[in-house]
């Protein structure tokens, strides 16, 4: 969940710093506004990611039950020392991986949101998109159609 706040205020500050670079010449054009958590709500790589997160959870869940009753069953002191030592090194390798890949993806789909953004505001002629959020008043709601999009 971290992972999409960083996201929405990446996407958050693209907005506001491409607002700020051109807010004479925008006044001038078409400008857009888009909820980015909404579309980051109903874009199916998000609801895609958090189902294989909580498939890797269960597993890892699965392999520690597993590890605790083989060390549990050792009777040797020193083997079961040397047994933790061995798994907490496999657990934290484990969790490392599975950590890399979730932001990798989390990456992955903020870039194709960003440019699915950028795509559909230019393919309509907008020349500004501001994050939902920050917009009182004005603008022209682009969220459902980026939306679909990103589906």
């Amino acid at each position: 969940m971290k992972k999409i706040i960083f996201l929405l205020a990446v996407l958050t500050t693209l907005g506001i710093g491409f607002g700020a670079g051109c807010f004479y010449e925008c006044n001038q054009n078409k400008i857009a506004v888009v909820d980015v958590v909404e579309v980051v709500a109903k874009s199916q790589q998000v609801q895609n990611l958090k189902v294989e997160q909580a498939t890797k959870v269960q597993e890892i869940t699965e392999w520690l039950k597993n590890v605790q009753n083989e060390v549990k069953t050792e009777t040797d002191e020193e083997k079961q020392k040397e047994l933790l030592q061995k798994y907490n090194e496999e657990f934290a390798a484990k969790r490392e991986e599975i950590q890399q890949q979730y932001t990798e993806n989390l990456k992955a789909i903020d870039e194709n949101i960003t440019q699915t953004i950028t795509a559909e505001a230019k393919k309509k002629g907008y020349k500004l998109v501001i994050a939902k959020g920050f917009t009182i008043y004005g603008g022209v709601d682009i969220t459902e159609d980026i939306a679909k999009v990103v589906k």
